[in-house]
C-alpha cells in the first residue's frame, strides 16, 4: 500500500493535467482520476510488484478516458452529433462520422471472415480480447496479433475504398461513399 501511495503522490498532478488537457473538463478529469485511484487501490498488493507504477496509472487513465468517450459516442444522437459538427441540421450526411457509417459496413464485408469476426467481436461489440481468445481456443498473444493485423487491413481498405486520411488527432476527412464509387 505504501508503494501505491508514493506512486500516486508522485503521479497525481501530472496525471490530472494530462486528463484535463484531454477532456477540457475539470469534473470529468476528476471523475476519471477517482476511477483510476479506486482501480489502483483494488490492485494495491500487485501494484508494488510493478516496475513502473506511473506508466500503469497513465495506462489505466487512458483506458478509462477511452471508455468514457466510447460511452459518450454510443449515447449521442447522430443528429445532435451532426449539428454540433457543422453548426446546422440541414445536411447531416456531410458529417464525416455519418459518411464513415455508410462506408465502414461495406469495407468490413470485404474483409476475410477471421478479420471481420475479430474486429466485430472485440472492437465493435466490446468483447474482451481474453474472452475472444477463450472462445476461439487460441492464446491471448495470438488474438492480439490477429486483431492488430485485422485493424491494419481495415485501415488500408478504408484509406483505399473511402479515401480516409488522418491528421495528428485521428481521422480528419474522406470522400463520401457516393463520390468514391463513381
Amino acid at each position: 500500500m505504501k508503494c501505491l501511495m508514493e506512486a500516486w503522490n508522485r503521479t497525481e498532478r501530472s496525471l490530472y493535467h494530462w486528463l484535463f488537457k484531454q477532456t477540457h473538463n475539470q469534473h470529468e478529469a476528476e471523475d476519471i482520476m477517482q476511477e483510476v485511484f479506486l482501480k489502483a487501490m483494488s490492485h494495491s498488493e500487485r501494484f508494488c510488484t510493478l516496475n513502473d507504477g506511473k506508466s500503469w496509472l497513465f495506462k489505466v487513465a487512458k483506458n478509462h478516458l477511452i471508455d468514457t468517450l466510447r460511452r459518450r459516442i454510443e449515447l449521442a444522437d447522430i443528429d445532435e452529433l451532426a449539428s454540433s459538427y457543422n453548426g446546422s441540421e440541414s445536411n447531416p450526411t456531410t458529417v464525416p462520422v455519418v459518411q464513415l457509417q455508410k462506408c465502414l459496413p461495406r469495407v468490413l464485408s470485404q474483409l476475410d471472415h477471421q478479420d471481420r469476426d475479430i474486429i466485430e467481436s472485440c472492437d465493435l461489440n466490446g468483447m474482451l480480447q481474453s474472452e475472444y481468445a477463450q472462445k476461439q481456443q487460441v492464446s491471448l498473444p495470438a488474438v492480439k496479433s490477429r486483431l492488430r493485423r485485422a485493424r491494419m487491413e481495415l485501415k488500408q481498405r478504408l484509406v483505399h475504398e473511402c479515401k480516409v486520411t488522418q491528421d495528428q488527432i485521428g481521422v480528419c476527412c474522406f470522400r463520401s461513399l457516393e463520390l468514391s464509387t463513381g
